[in-house]
């Protein structure tokens, strides 16, 4: 992701509306919303292409809101095509893979912890 904004969070009140149109829909971005001991809720917008490494958590279970766009969705060496209004939850343990697809910048909620450990796997 090109510009990561993780800092300016917590605010009683927040629009999604108002946020997005801020930011550029022909590059890749971050904005991190919610940041707690509980949990993080962060908006990315990424273009066709761009995702994520192949990983997996060991102590978390983590899950993501399509807000726009399409996204292809490896899990555990399965892809599933996931669009606007889907939520994907993700169990602990499990391998996944995350790429924007389509034609346009896709944008997702991630819903986890920023201290959540990522352990990466490689591609082969």
């Amino acid at each position: 992701v090109l510009n990561n904004d993780l800092y300016d969070v917590n605010k009683e009140l927040t629009n999604v509306k108002e946020i997005l149109k801020d930011l550029p829909k022909d590059s890749s971005w971050s904005k991190r919303i919610i940041d707690n001991e509980s949990n993080s809720m962060t908006i990315i917008g990424q273009m066709p292409g761009e995702g994520n490494r192949r990983h997996f958590h060991t102590d978390w279970n983590e899950w993501w809101y399509i807000l726009e766009g399409e996204w292809d969705w490896e899990i555990d060496g399965e892809t599933k095509t996931v669009k606007q209004g889907d939520i994907v939850f993700m169990r602990k343990n499990r391998v996944h893979k995350i790429t924007a697809s389509g034609d346009k910048q896709a944008i997702r909620f991630a819903i986890s912890r920023s201290d959540v450990v990522h352990t990466y796997v490689d591609s082969e």
